[in-house]
């Protein structure tokens, strides 16, 4: 029990270096190939400075690098493994009575534990940084900027036309789309105060806003009381609906009070399920991809091919890629129930993983 103890140490430390050199080369990679794409969309905006790219490049890299990690779990465990072959340290371990799930035992607890660790802990700060970024993107490369916000406190919807600003904010919002205990703040231009509302009620009609028992302020006059008022507005509760922070820009422990929020508004939340089912499945994959790696590496080893254990692991993350694909699309457009397609791809990954070494011990 004792060696045993060493040797879990030893292949844990081996396979989280060499999970660490591919997360690495990889994080070189994506930012290097980042930097060149916003510098080209930067070539025709002046405002979009050298530094302003490097900020936003930074802040893209995050995300990026929560979704590759079960692939450089994947990578890192083929060559961690197949160095260990190389060098016979598993044939001897082998011929020392451990089996082959002994063997990845130490490589699958570190894999997990990253997995984890990438939800709980790394997942919060990359989405924070994910939503700088699409700020940025929305001031420099002129992209959408979000017109509205929802939350437990209510709904917040910001609109600009012809120069001039507007603000709405309703304290909930019913199921039959009406918004209850208006706030409504205009303004001449993008700071001038121009009057305040106060409504029941407001209802989204084709070109405006139905207001009920309004209240009209504005910083000269008596509050006026009206029964009834319009205002116009080119907003859409299409439009608002997309506009909502994005599931890429939440972290797992955001997102369930967020999608209660959506629910309860009467806004569509099955992206943000499938996002917060997805990073759950994820600790699984990342997992799992151990498993996939660790059987392509040993067994390209045994029959001398190397280049096929590259060939064989590059096809498995691709496909397992492709198939999360196709799943998730089914999810999002209401095809396939939303569980079952965030964790199609981890379930796959493990029963292939388990046949492959199943297959490997028998042999």
């Amino acid at each position: 029990m004792k060696q045993y103890g060493a040797l879990f140490r030893y292949l844990a430390r081996r396979f989280f270096l060499w999970a660490c050199i591919v997360l690495l080369a990889l994080a070189a990679i994506i930012w290097l190939v980042g930097m060149i794409e916003l510098l080209r969309r930067s070539g025709t905006r002046e405002t979009a400075t050298f530094d302003v790219v490097l900020e936003m490049s930074a802040l893209k890299l995050p995300a990026m690098l929560e979704l590759m990690l079960p692939f450089a779990v994947l990578f890192g465990s083929l060559f961690a493994f197949d160095r260990l072959a190389r060098h016979n340290e598993l044939t001897a371990a082998h011929s020392a009575g451990v089996s082959v799930w002994r063997l990845l035992l130490p490589a699958l607890a570190v894999a997990f534990l990253l997995g984890l660790g990438k939800v709980m802990l790394y997942g919060p700060l990359a989405a924070a940084a994910q939503d700088r970024f699409e700020r940025l993107e929305a001031i420099y490369f002129g992209n959408t900027a979000p017109v509205s916000s929802i939350s437990q406190s209510g709904l917040w919807l910001r609109e600009v036309d012809d120069g001039n600003l507007t603000i709405l904010f309703a304290d909930r919002v019913g199921r039959d789309r009406v918004l209850y205990d208006v706030v409504l703040y205009r303004f001449e231009g993008m700071q001038s105060f121009r009057n305040r509302l106060d409504a029941n009620s407001a209802t989204l009609r084709q070109g405006h806003w139905f207001l009920e028992g309004v209240w009209d302020a504005d910083s000269r006059d008596a509050p006026v009381r009206r029964p009834a008022e319009t205002v116009p507005t080119t907003l859409s509760w299409e439009r608002i609906a997309d506009s909502l922070a994005g599931p890429a820009t939440m972290s797992v422990w955001r997102l369930p009070g967020y999608i209660r929020s959506l629910e309860e508004a009467g806004f569509p939340a099955r992206k943000h399920q499938l996002r917060f089912h997805a990073l759950l499945a994820s600790i699984v994959l990342t997992a799992a991809m151990l498993l996939i790696g660790a059987a392509v590496s040993i067994r390209s080893r045994r029959r001398g091919g190397a280049a096929a254990m590259l060939a064989v692991g590059v096809g498995a993350g691709f496909l397992l890629f492709i198939l999360s694909d196709v799943v998730f699309a089914l999810g999002l457009s209401g095809r396939a129930p939303v569980v079952m397609a965030a964790w199609t791809p981890a379930a796959a990954a493990v029963m292939l993983g388990c046949a492959a070494l199943l297959h490997l011990e028998d042999g």
